[in-house]
């Protein structure tokens, strides 16, 4: 839903963006070039490099998007659906991992009480994985990406765990355990 939004604010800004530089390019580019001004480019610079872009109508939307607006270009045979399914199945990989240590333990019943240690273990090498995976798609350093994710992982699983501790706390009695609850 985030990535449909994200890209219908950004598809609605590129078309309104679109339209200004077809009603008034001479203005657009004087926009642009305050812009690359902005970043250091020389105004003689600046001048040549948009007057040069804008004969490139296409070109000169990606730029605009880019430093006006701060988007990346948009990628128009990127579809939600593509994305949702990608994010589907991504989730139900990687969400069997956490499960993977209590269907391995439920086999060798004397080592039940090793499953959520284990389960966290493989967690953590998974998420720091997965971030390694995100660095090398980003161009972030490889131990810097997989900390960052093991990082926001262990808060989403530490706040997860509070709020079933509290939830739990609150609606069980004294007497009951949450654990052997059938």
């Amino acid at each position: 839903a985030v990535v449909s939004t994200q890209s219908t604010g950004q598809m609605t800004e590129y078309k309104r963006e679109k339209w200004e530089f077809e009603v008034n390019p001479e203005g657009e580019i004087q926009e642009m070039i305050e812009l690359l001004e902005e970043q250091g480019v020389s105004k003689e610079d600046a001048t040549a490099i948009m007057r040069t872009t804008a004969k490139y109508p296409d070109l000169f939307m990606d730029q605009m998007m880019y430093y006006e607006l701060g988007f990346m270009p948009l990628d128009e045979d990127e579809k939600p659906s593509k994305q949702g399914v990608v994010t589907f199945l991504s989730f139900c990989c990687f969400g069997l991992v956490p499960l993977l240590s209590y269907i391995l333990c439920e086999l060798i019943p004397s080592e039940r009480s090793i499953a959520f240690p284990i389960s966290c273990v493989f967690t953590a090498i998974t998420l720091f994985l997965l971030g390694m995976v995100k660095g090398r798609f980003a161009t972030e350093k490889l131990p810097v990406a997989g900390l960052k994710v093991l990082l926001m992982g262990a808060v989403a699983c530490a706040a997860s765990y509070l709020i079933g501790f509290i939830v739990s706390s609150l609606l069980l009695k004294d007497d009951e355990d949450p654990c052997t609850m059938v």
